[in-house]
């Protein structure tokens, strides 16, 4: 019964997840990035913080790189803004490893791929949906680890 009941649990809170999701008008498909951001993360609580500092900075890594590129391209070139904002924007989050606290690159991946995948403009509307999204799936990442994990133990004798 355990081997079904935990992934049942999990699916229900990804499905409630989807419900607030779209009730409060995030896309429910950043709320599943921010639960592949806490797996990424470690799949933990005291890693779940880190998690979405680190994802909530890549979307502002994604912002930066929308302005390079949009913002450059009279001046350099189509490709030679892209290959300039693609550059700092990689470059920053892979010097992010070196940071104390956040310090998950594959997190900012996950960040800058969210906004770019988004496809919405740069403005603090844009970055509060995504950031909703994503810490909406980490928290709900938590929560089914910790119920699932509730079930799973095997009973105390």
């Amino acid at each position: 019964m355990k081997t079904i009941l935990a992934p049942a649990i999990t699916a229900l809170v990804a499905a409630v997840s989807s419900v607030l999701c779209a009730h409060i008008g995030v896309p429910v498909w950043t709320m599943f990035i921010g639960w592949i951001a806490f797996v990424a993360g470690g799949m933990s609580l005291q890693t779940a913080p880190a998690t979405f500092v680190c994802a909530a900075l890549g979307v502002a890594e994604g912002f930066i790189g929308a302005a390079i590129i949009g913002g450059g391209a009279a001046a350099l070139g189509a490709d030679g803004a892209l290959l300039l904002g693609v550059f700092i924007i990689v470059f920053a989050a892979l010097l992010a490893q070196h940071l104390p606290f956040a310090n998950l690159v594959v997190c900012y991946f996950i960040g800058m791929t969210t906004f770019f995948a988004s496809g919405l403009p740069s403005t603090p509307d844009t970055a509060l949906i995504l950031c909703g999204g994503l810490l909406i799936g980490i928290l709900s990442g938590v929560i089914a680890g910790r119920l699932a994990g509730l079930v799973a133990r095997p009973a105390s004798a």
